[in-house]
């Protein structure tokens, strides 16, 4: 969070705005390409490889890591070799200011996002044998890597480079790499390589179609915004708007953390019918990640115009934009983990309908909001859609299992429904205690 933080105060120091905002258009890429790499599999190592080592068919589990492995290493090489031939096509329908950056820049850009996907499956197969401490360290080498980058370049009075940027990006992703699979292969070097349970190549793709929809459908709802203004807007609208986005997507980055290390206690909780633990994970969840959001969402109102008020003026729009979505990802963090209930409890066909309607309500929103009320008519248009999604998770998660994921249901339980199941005698000897 810190690191985050620190890359959107430094970048805008040591990069020009149009900089900026081709740097945001080149993450957007990175990210998309992350995803699809990914194949869905940040959702499906939740729930199999977790379920795996949690019924002790550690040949299984093993299996299913390397296959996973290979497809995202599989699918990132043929990324990369397509970016590479590609790129000098593509650069043919830019404007031509800015086709020497972009035809030095996209074949690093096809690199960065297909080792950050790899980068990606490694740190959640890390979670899912239970080393979230070392995968939650290994998550942010990436952004540490960009933010000792520009902190280097504005020491020595240097001005950043997108290339730089992006290369300082793909160095983290290679320390994650390099690290996550030395420290996953000595915890299951010892693993048998015989399964109760066989793995089939064909059926894991088959299973994890569903979510591979879903978290393409998700990427392109959460860049929507920087997709408009990149299509209809200036590299300058971009610049402001991608800021604000990094700032507030600090406000989520508990509930992204602690849901990346609730999803396996989840599945583990679930296989074991351990209704008193699941309870206790989901309302943990709800008010670790709605608590940090809130707090750190007063933190910005007060001091950060003062820190942006630091760069160019043509920046303070962004303080304004940021309250704006800030406000969205809070709402969003009150929902807990929702979201991620319903894709590794095997429910992803629902959420991917969720998503689906959602999409098509919040396109209409953002470009209406940007026709007639500009970045931030787009800004509380892309806050309603967010808030309308993570409550339509909430309302089918209380439908099909019976759980209340929100800070309401957290609320509840840890108030009511578990001073109910409290016994008297226990009770009492807490009090006296």
């Amino acid at each position: 969070m810190i690191s985050g933080f620190a890359n959107s105060l430094l970048l805008p120091v040591v990069l020009n705005q149009r900089g900026i905002g081709q740097y945001f258009l080149a993450q957007l890429v990175i990210a998309g390409i992350g995803t699809f790499c990914q194949l869905g599999f940040s959702f499906s190592i939740p729930s199999q490889v977790t379920q795996a080592v949690a019924r002790k068919d550690l040949g299984r589990a093993r299996s299913l890591a390397v296959t996973m492995l290979c497809f995202s290493a599989g699918l990132g090489g043929l990324v990369v070799i397509t970016g590479v031939v590609a790129s000098p096509w593509i650069v043919e329908f830019l404007e031509l200011a800015d086709r020497a950056t972009w035809i030095a820049a996209l074949p690093v850009v096809a690199v960065v996002g297909a080792s950050a996907s790899l980068a990606a499956v490694i740190v959640d197969l890390l979670r899912a044998v239970h080393a979230v401490r070392t995968a939650a360290n290994l998550a942010a080498l990436a952004s540490i890597s960009v933010g000792a980058y520009a902190g280097f370049l504005l020491v020595i009075g240097q001005q950043a480079t997108l290339s730089g940027a992006l290369l300082a990006n793909l160095a983290g992703s290679m320390g994650i790499i390099t690290l996550g699979l030395s420290l996953f292969w000595l915890r299951s070097f010892d693993w048998p390589r015989s399964a109760h349970k066989p793995v089939q190549a064909t059926a894991l793709l088959r299973e994890t179609v569903p979510n591979f929809s879903t978290t393409l459908l998700l990427f392109g709802l959460s860049n929507l915004e920087v997709i408009i203004l990149g299509s209809l807007g200036s590299l300058n609208e971009v610049a402001q708007y991608g800021l604000a986005l990094r700032f507030s997507a600090v406000l989520v980055m508990p509930l992204a953390i602690a849901n990346a290390a609730a999803a396996p206690l989840a599945v583990h909780a679930l296989s074991t019918n351990d209704t008193a633990a699941l309870g206790g994970i989901l309302a943990r969840v709800s008010f670790g990640a709605a608590g940090t959001a809130g707090a750190f969402y007063i933190g910005f109102a007060t001091v950060g115009y003062g820190f942006i008020a630091l760069w160019d003026s043509k920046y303070h729009d962004t303080y304004w934009l940021t309250l704006v979505l800030g406000l969205g990802n809070v709402l969003h963090a009150c929902g807990g983990a929702a979201g991620v209930l319903l894709m590794i409890w095997r429910d992803q066909n629902r959420a991917f309908m969720i998503v689906v309607a959602n999409s098509a309500v919040t396109v209409i929103f953002c470009l209406l909001g940007y026709r007639y009320g500009g970045m931030f008519g787009l800004a509380f248009a892309a806050c309603s859609g967010n808030v309308l999604q993570v409550a339509c998770f909430v309302l089918r998660a209380r439908a099909r299992f019976g759980v209340d994921p929100s800070l309401l249901g957290a609320w509840r339980y840890c108030f009511f429904e578990r001073a109910r199941s409290t016994p008297p005698a226990a009770a009492a000897s807490s009090r006296e205690g």
